[in-house]
């Protein structure tokens, strides 16, 4: 079974169950049906201000405002909430915007043990270089 951070320093939705739904096991249905996103690209967008994702061991994520999950990140750039639906903005998709130094942080935490490759977008690239010299690579 694949682990997000194997193949790649951070994972997004495309690319985890993009490998998930070619293996051999259950979930890889499961896998599947969530790379499925033209039901999701075919929603309206809510207005408002986008979505930040954070990484959290490996994975590109985005925090739900309405209950508090947090999904995939997705290449499409579409937040979907699969557990309340977005049932705030009335089912809409949100945008969600990804940092302009998204690869910085990527090659920064695939330095990393997998788990502690973390991100917020409080974090400077300055803030996670020092985290991984002062934490020689071991990051809580």
């Amino acid at each position: 079974m694949y682990i997000a951070g194997v193949n790649l320093p951070v994972d997004t939705g495309d690319t985890y169950f993009g490998v998930m739904a070619l293996e051999p096991i259950s979930g890889s249905r499961g896998a599947k049906e969530k790379l499925k996103r033209d039901a999701i690209r075919r929603l309206p967008v809510a207005g408002g201000n986008e979505l930040e994702a954070r990484v959290e061991h490996a994975r590109w994520i985005v925090d739900c405002e309405n209950c508090n999950s947090a999904e995939y990140y997705f290449e499409d750039k579409l937040f979907f909430c699969s557990l309340c639906q977005n049932s705030d903005v009335g089912g809409k998709t949100k945008k969600v915007k990804m940092p302009k130094t998204r690869k910085d942080i990527e090659v920064i935490l695939g330095k990393r043990p997998i788990k502690n490759r973390h991100w917020y977008p409080n974090e400077t690239i300055a803030d996670l270089e020092k985290e991984n010299i002062s934490h020689d690579l071991e990051v809580i």
